[in-house]
C-alpha cells in the first residue's frame, strides 16, 4: 500500500524547510507514538479516534521520518473539507 500521494512526496522532498499541514492515519491508537512525534519535531494538532489518526505540522525534513514508521498508514494534506 502506498502511504503518500507521489505529488505530496515531491512537494515534500523539494520543500524540506517548508511547513506542512498534514493528516495521518495510523495503524491504531496514535497515544503511544506521541513522544516519538515529538522527538521527531512534529507538532500533533488534533488526534482522532473514530478513525485513528493525528493532524499534524512539521517542516518536510521531519515530515519525511513518518515514512518510514511501520505504524503510519498514509499522509494526506490537511484540507479544508467542503460540503455540498
Amino acid at each position: 500500500m502506498v502511504k503518500i500521494n507521489r505529488e505530496l512526496e515531491r512537494q515534500i522532498k523539494e520543500q524540506t524547510g517548508r511547513t506542512f499541514d498534514l493528516i495521518v492515519r495510523t495503524n491504531g491508537d496514535a497515544t503511544p507514538h506521541l513522544p516519538w512525534l515529538a522527538a521527531a519535531g512534529l507538532q500533533v494538532r488534533q488526534q482522532f479516534k473514530l478513525a485513528p489518526g493525528i493532524a499534524v505540522s512539521g517542516a518536510g525534513q521531519d515530515v519525511l521520518k513518518l515514512l518510514e514508521q511501520t505504524w503510519v498508514l498514509s499522509i494526506e494534506l490537511d484540507a479544508p473539507v467542503k460540503t455540498m
